[in-house]
This record gives C-alpha cells, sequence and structure tokens, in this order.
C-alpha cells in the first residue's frame, strides 16, 4: 500500500503540484486556463519527457559532457516550448522562460520528493 502511495505521488500527484507553483512563480509569464489544463500539461510534458526528450539527449551528448549535464535543462524548456505549441488552453511567454520553468520544476520536484521520501 505505501509503494502505491509513492507511484501515485511521483507520478501524478507531484507533477501536477510542481507544474502549478511552477506557474505561480513565473506569474503571467506561464499561463493555464484551468486546473484541468494544468493536469493535461503535466501528463503532455511526461510524455515528451518520456518519448522525445532521451532522443535529443542522445543527440546531444558531446554537449552535455561539455556542460557537465546542464544543457538538459535547455531541452527541459524545449519540451515545455513543444508543450505550449500542441496545447492551446497552455502559453509560455519564450523559450528562455520555458528553461527558467525548466530549472524550477527540476528543483521542486527533487524538494517534493526530498518532502515526502518518493524513491523512484
Amino acid at each position: 500500500m505505501a509503494a502505491r502511495k509513492s507511484v501515485l505521488l511521483s507520478s501524478f500527484i507531484v507533477p501536477v503540484l510542481v507544474l502549478y507553483l511552477t506557474s505561480l512563480l513565473l506569474g503571467d509569464k506561464m499561463a493555464f486556463e484551468g486546473i484541468w489544463s494544468v493536469i493535461l500539461t503535466a501528463g503532455v510534458i511526461g510524455l515528451l519527457n518520456f518519448f522525445v526528450a532521451p532522443i535529443i539527449a542522445f543527440l546531444t551528448c558531446p554537449l552535455q559532457l561539455l556542460t557537465l549535464g546542464l544543457a538538459r535543462f535547455f531541452i527541459s524548456g524545449l519540451m515545455i516550448v513543444v508543450a505550449s505549441h500542441l496545447l492551446s488552453s497552455f502559453s509560455i511567454a519564450s523559450y528562455w522562460w520555458a528553461v527558467l520553468a525548466g530549472i524550477t520544476i527540476s528543483l521542486l520536484t527533487s524538494a517534493f520528493e526530498g518532502l515526502f521520501k518518493i524513491k523512484k
């Protein structure tokens, strides 16, 4: 039962909460039309990070080695921009705001996983 809670928290609740908190921190630079839009956007970004981001990470492997992994934030920003183009109910001001959102999402996700002791 505890394992099921951990999976639910890490797979669904935490990403939605983190995405919503990020939009609050970025203000009008990252906007949703409602709570269902946040849930849908979290799902789309999750799918993009699962299917597309590893391919881009592989193709940019030398750049990632050169930047000691910091290029991953640029890939995260790209996934957020792609999600904003796929969904009409989600918008981000620019690519650089998307990179900042990616950094914020990463930090908040790490904080929540540490707070709730979620193991992957």
